[in-house]
């Protein structure tokens, strides 16, 4: 059977306290923590120095304003990489034209 160590508690513990883990999870956690009071007492202590971070709470307009700009970074973004794309595509194809213009001319032959 696996042995269950700090790192495994430590792993399981923001699922625990977010009500996120199994309930075999949570018992094993609870479990463990009952046997090592210190490492509990270290788990609460980081908790509590480290905070819980605020929920976001943002106006409809804010959330708009927020995804309208989003949006315009991913069209940006999208601009971007298609001019990239078509550009290497026109250098290509000028490449592939040279060479086939040199050839029929007969200034890549030996």
């Amino acid at each position: 059977m696996y042995e269950v160590t700090r790192d495994v508690v430590s792993d399981l513990w923001p699922l625990v306290r977010a009500d996120e883990a199994s309930t075999g999870s949570r018992a094993l956690v609870d479990a463990f923590l009952a046997e090592d009071g210190a490492f509990a007492a270290t788990l609460r202590e980081s908790e509590r120095r480290s905070g819980v971070m605020p929920a976001l709470s943002l106006s409809p307009d804010a959330e708009r304003r927020l995804l309208d700009e989003a949006r315009k970074r991913a069209r940006l973004k999208l601009l971007v990489v298609g001019g990239g794309i078509v550009l290497a595509a026109i250098m290509l194809f000028t490449a592939l034209a040279a060479l086939i213009f040199l050839f029929q001319n007969g200034r890549l032959v030996g």
